[in-house]
């Protein structure tokens, strides 16, 4: 009698990095079946030339070709291929996996864009995160400007009422984003009911000046155009006062009408311009703060055609919120909470934001981020809970919810601080298997340091590369009412991070991470009121 045949010998990819802090890939050894999660049939690639293409073909112990370069395949079947771009002549990707025993094909067809000029990513956008999802191009430096012939010039310059988004009730969270007209992170949130005047058109954009040396970039679709008639009002700003409550100090400014306006934030100071604005007063006018309010003096000045008002703290920027009343503008600056540095969360209200639905990443064998997103939030809230804190879920089913209804429901539950989870992915054309990792994103300044503390227990606890702190301008994390992060912990798109994230363990790791952040962050803040 013959000996058995030795198995076919089948020529495999080794898997690139393997991270043994991770929970380990579970092994399947299915019968073969080629799943593509990306790029979706007939996708445009974006890419100037290489691109990944990943998914599952169920059997760990498969060998793997894509257009002929061997791809890893990891023990769950699961693979990530970064190849070269198929020729514009036969844009298509053709995948091969075989066991020796069996072989299955399958054919992507994909189109192929133009190569894009080339424009270097910002610093803080290396790494974008999963707003966007694969395939959308990442954000580039410099202004997005549409063709010559769509650029109207108004004569006689016409005046616009801003009119925003209408699902909001309130002014408090309903605001017009205004952008830099030379591109950047820069971004002016203005109140509804702002009069600017327009200066020109561009495709879908309006060009605004707010003054003299000011003009941003507004969606025509948050304007409603004035008669010609309209005399512009110059704006005179009243003496303010200062009213110190426990939790906030508010700055109150006699206005006749809504005036656009900046809010910078500093190290232990907030300045607000009022634009297209004059005072009362031709010199400086300092006010000291109350001994009970967290204001230490409040300043104003003329600043050309603006108003700059500077307020300097008793401790670091917590949290601010511009409101408009019948007769002025009321500048609240809110105090940071009572912390017990033994027990920094006790008492505290922490909003908890699982990332998505509507949208969100996919794996290679298919986990939808909303998914894993809410297991770690749901676990966040429980551990939180266990530290004495309140918390602020905006989601605890799999419904969709708006991403700007997310901030808002943090500002209206009065939360000390704000984090958003979810699990990365990136855009055409930037290898995952170099780049993944953690990050954490703020936009305000005086969010800065709780991202950094998030960061370095996520760092800690989930064992994955440092990506570090960044700052974007994502929708959930502009709030301003108090200190706001987004937490990319892991690459769901990678196959070693998807199966981690799929287990409770791993889950567990990243709930931790989010609440030491949260005790490190609010034990420092309770150091630096002292």
């Amino acid at each position: 009698m013959l000996p058995p045949a030795p198995p076919p010998v089948v020529e495999r990819a080794p898997i690139p990095d393997v991270n043994p802090a991770l929970p380990a890939v579970p092994h399947v050894t299915g019968p073969l079946e080629i799943k593509v999660v990306y790029p979706p049939a007939e996708h445009l690639i974006q890419s100037r030339d290489s691109n990944f293409v990943f998914g599952s073909v169920g059997n760990g112990d498969a060998g793997l070709t894509v257009n002929g370069v061997l791809t890893p395949v990891w023990p769950n079947g699961a693979f990530m291929a970064w190849v070269p771009n198929p020729p514009a002549d036969s844009p298509r990707y053709e995948i091969v996996a075989t066991t020796g025993l069996d072989t299955v094909r399958l054919t992507r067809p994909v189109r192929i864009a133009l190569p894009p000029p080339a424009v270097p990513l910002p610093r803080d956008t290396a790494t974008p995160g999963d707003t966007l999802p694969p395939g959308v191009p990442p954000p580039t430096a410099g202004a997005q400007r549409p063709p010559a012939d769509t650029v109207t010039r108004l004569s006689p310059v016409l005046y616009a009422s801003l009119i925003g988004p209408a699902v909001y009730p309130s002014d408090t969270d309903r605001v017009v984003t205004g952008y830099a007209i030379t591109g950047g992170l820069q971004r002016w949130f203005l109140m509804p009911g702002t009069v600017v005047k327009v200066i020109e058109t561009r495709g879908t954009d309006a060009h605004v000046q707010l003054d003299s040396s000011q003009v941003i970039r507004i969606a025509k679709s948050d304007l409603t155009m004035l008669a010609p008639s309209y005399k512009p009002i110059r704006l005179r700003a009243g003496a303010f006062r200062v009213q110190a409550r426990d939790e906030w100090t508010d700055i109150v400014i006699p206005l006749s009408a809504r005036p656009a306006h900046l809010v910078e934030v500093r190290p232990g100071e907030l300045s607000l311009i009022l634009y297209n604005t004059s005072t009362t007063r031709k010199r400086p006018v300092t006010v000291r703060g109350t001994a009970a309010g967290y204001l230490a003096s409040a300043r104003s000045e003329r600043e050309g055609q603006s108003v700059r008002y500077t307020f300097a703290l008793r401790g670091p920027a917590y949290g601010y919120l511009p409101l408009w009343e019948e007769k002025g503008l009321r500048f609240r600056i809110r105090r940071p909470p009572a912390i017990d540095s033994t027990a920094p969360l006790k008492g505290l209200t922490i909003a908890v934001d699982p990332g998505h639905p509507p949208i969100g990443a996919t794996g290679p064998t298919g986990l939808w981020e909303p998914v894993p997103a809410l297991a770690v939030g749901l676990r966040t809230e429980a551990l939180l809970r266990e530290k004495g804190a309140n918390v602020a879920m905006t989601r605890t089913t799999d419904s969709a919810v708006a991403l700007n209804d997310r901030p808002a429901m943090a500002r209206r539950a009065n939360s000390h601080a704000f984090v958003s989870i979810h699990f990365n992915a990136v855009p055409d054309g930037i290898n995952p298997i170099r780049v993944n990792g953690t990050a954490t994103y703020h936009y305000h300044l005086h969010s800065f340091t709780l991202a950094e503390e998030v960061q370095r227990a996520l760092v800690r606890q989930l064992s994955l590369r440092d990506n570090g702190v960044k700052r974007d301008n994502f929708a959930v994390i502009r709030g301003t009412w108090m200190p706001s992060v987004l937490a990319e912990g892991a690459f769901l798109i990678m196959p070693d991070q998807e199966a981690a994230i799929r287990t409770p363990e791993y889950q567990e790791r990243y709930a931790r991470g989010i609440v030491e952040g949260l005790e490190s962050y609010f034990r420092a803040l309770a150091r630096a009121r002292r």
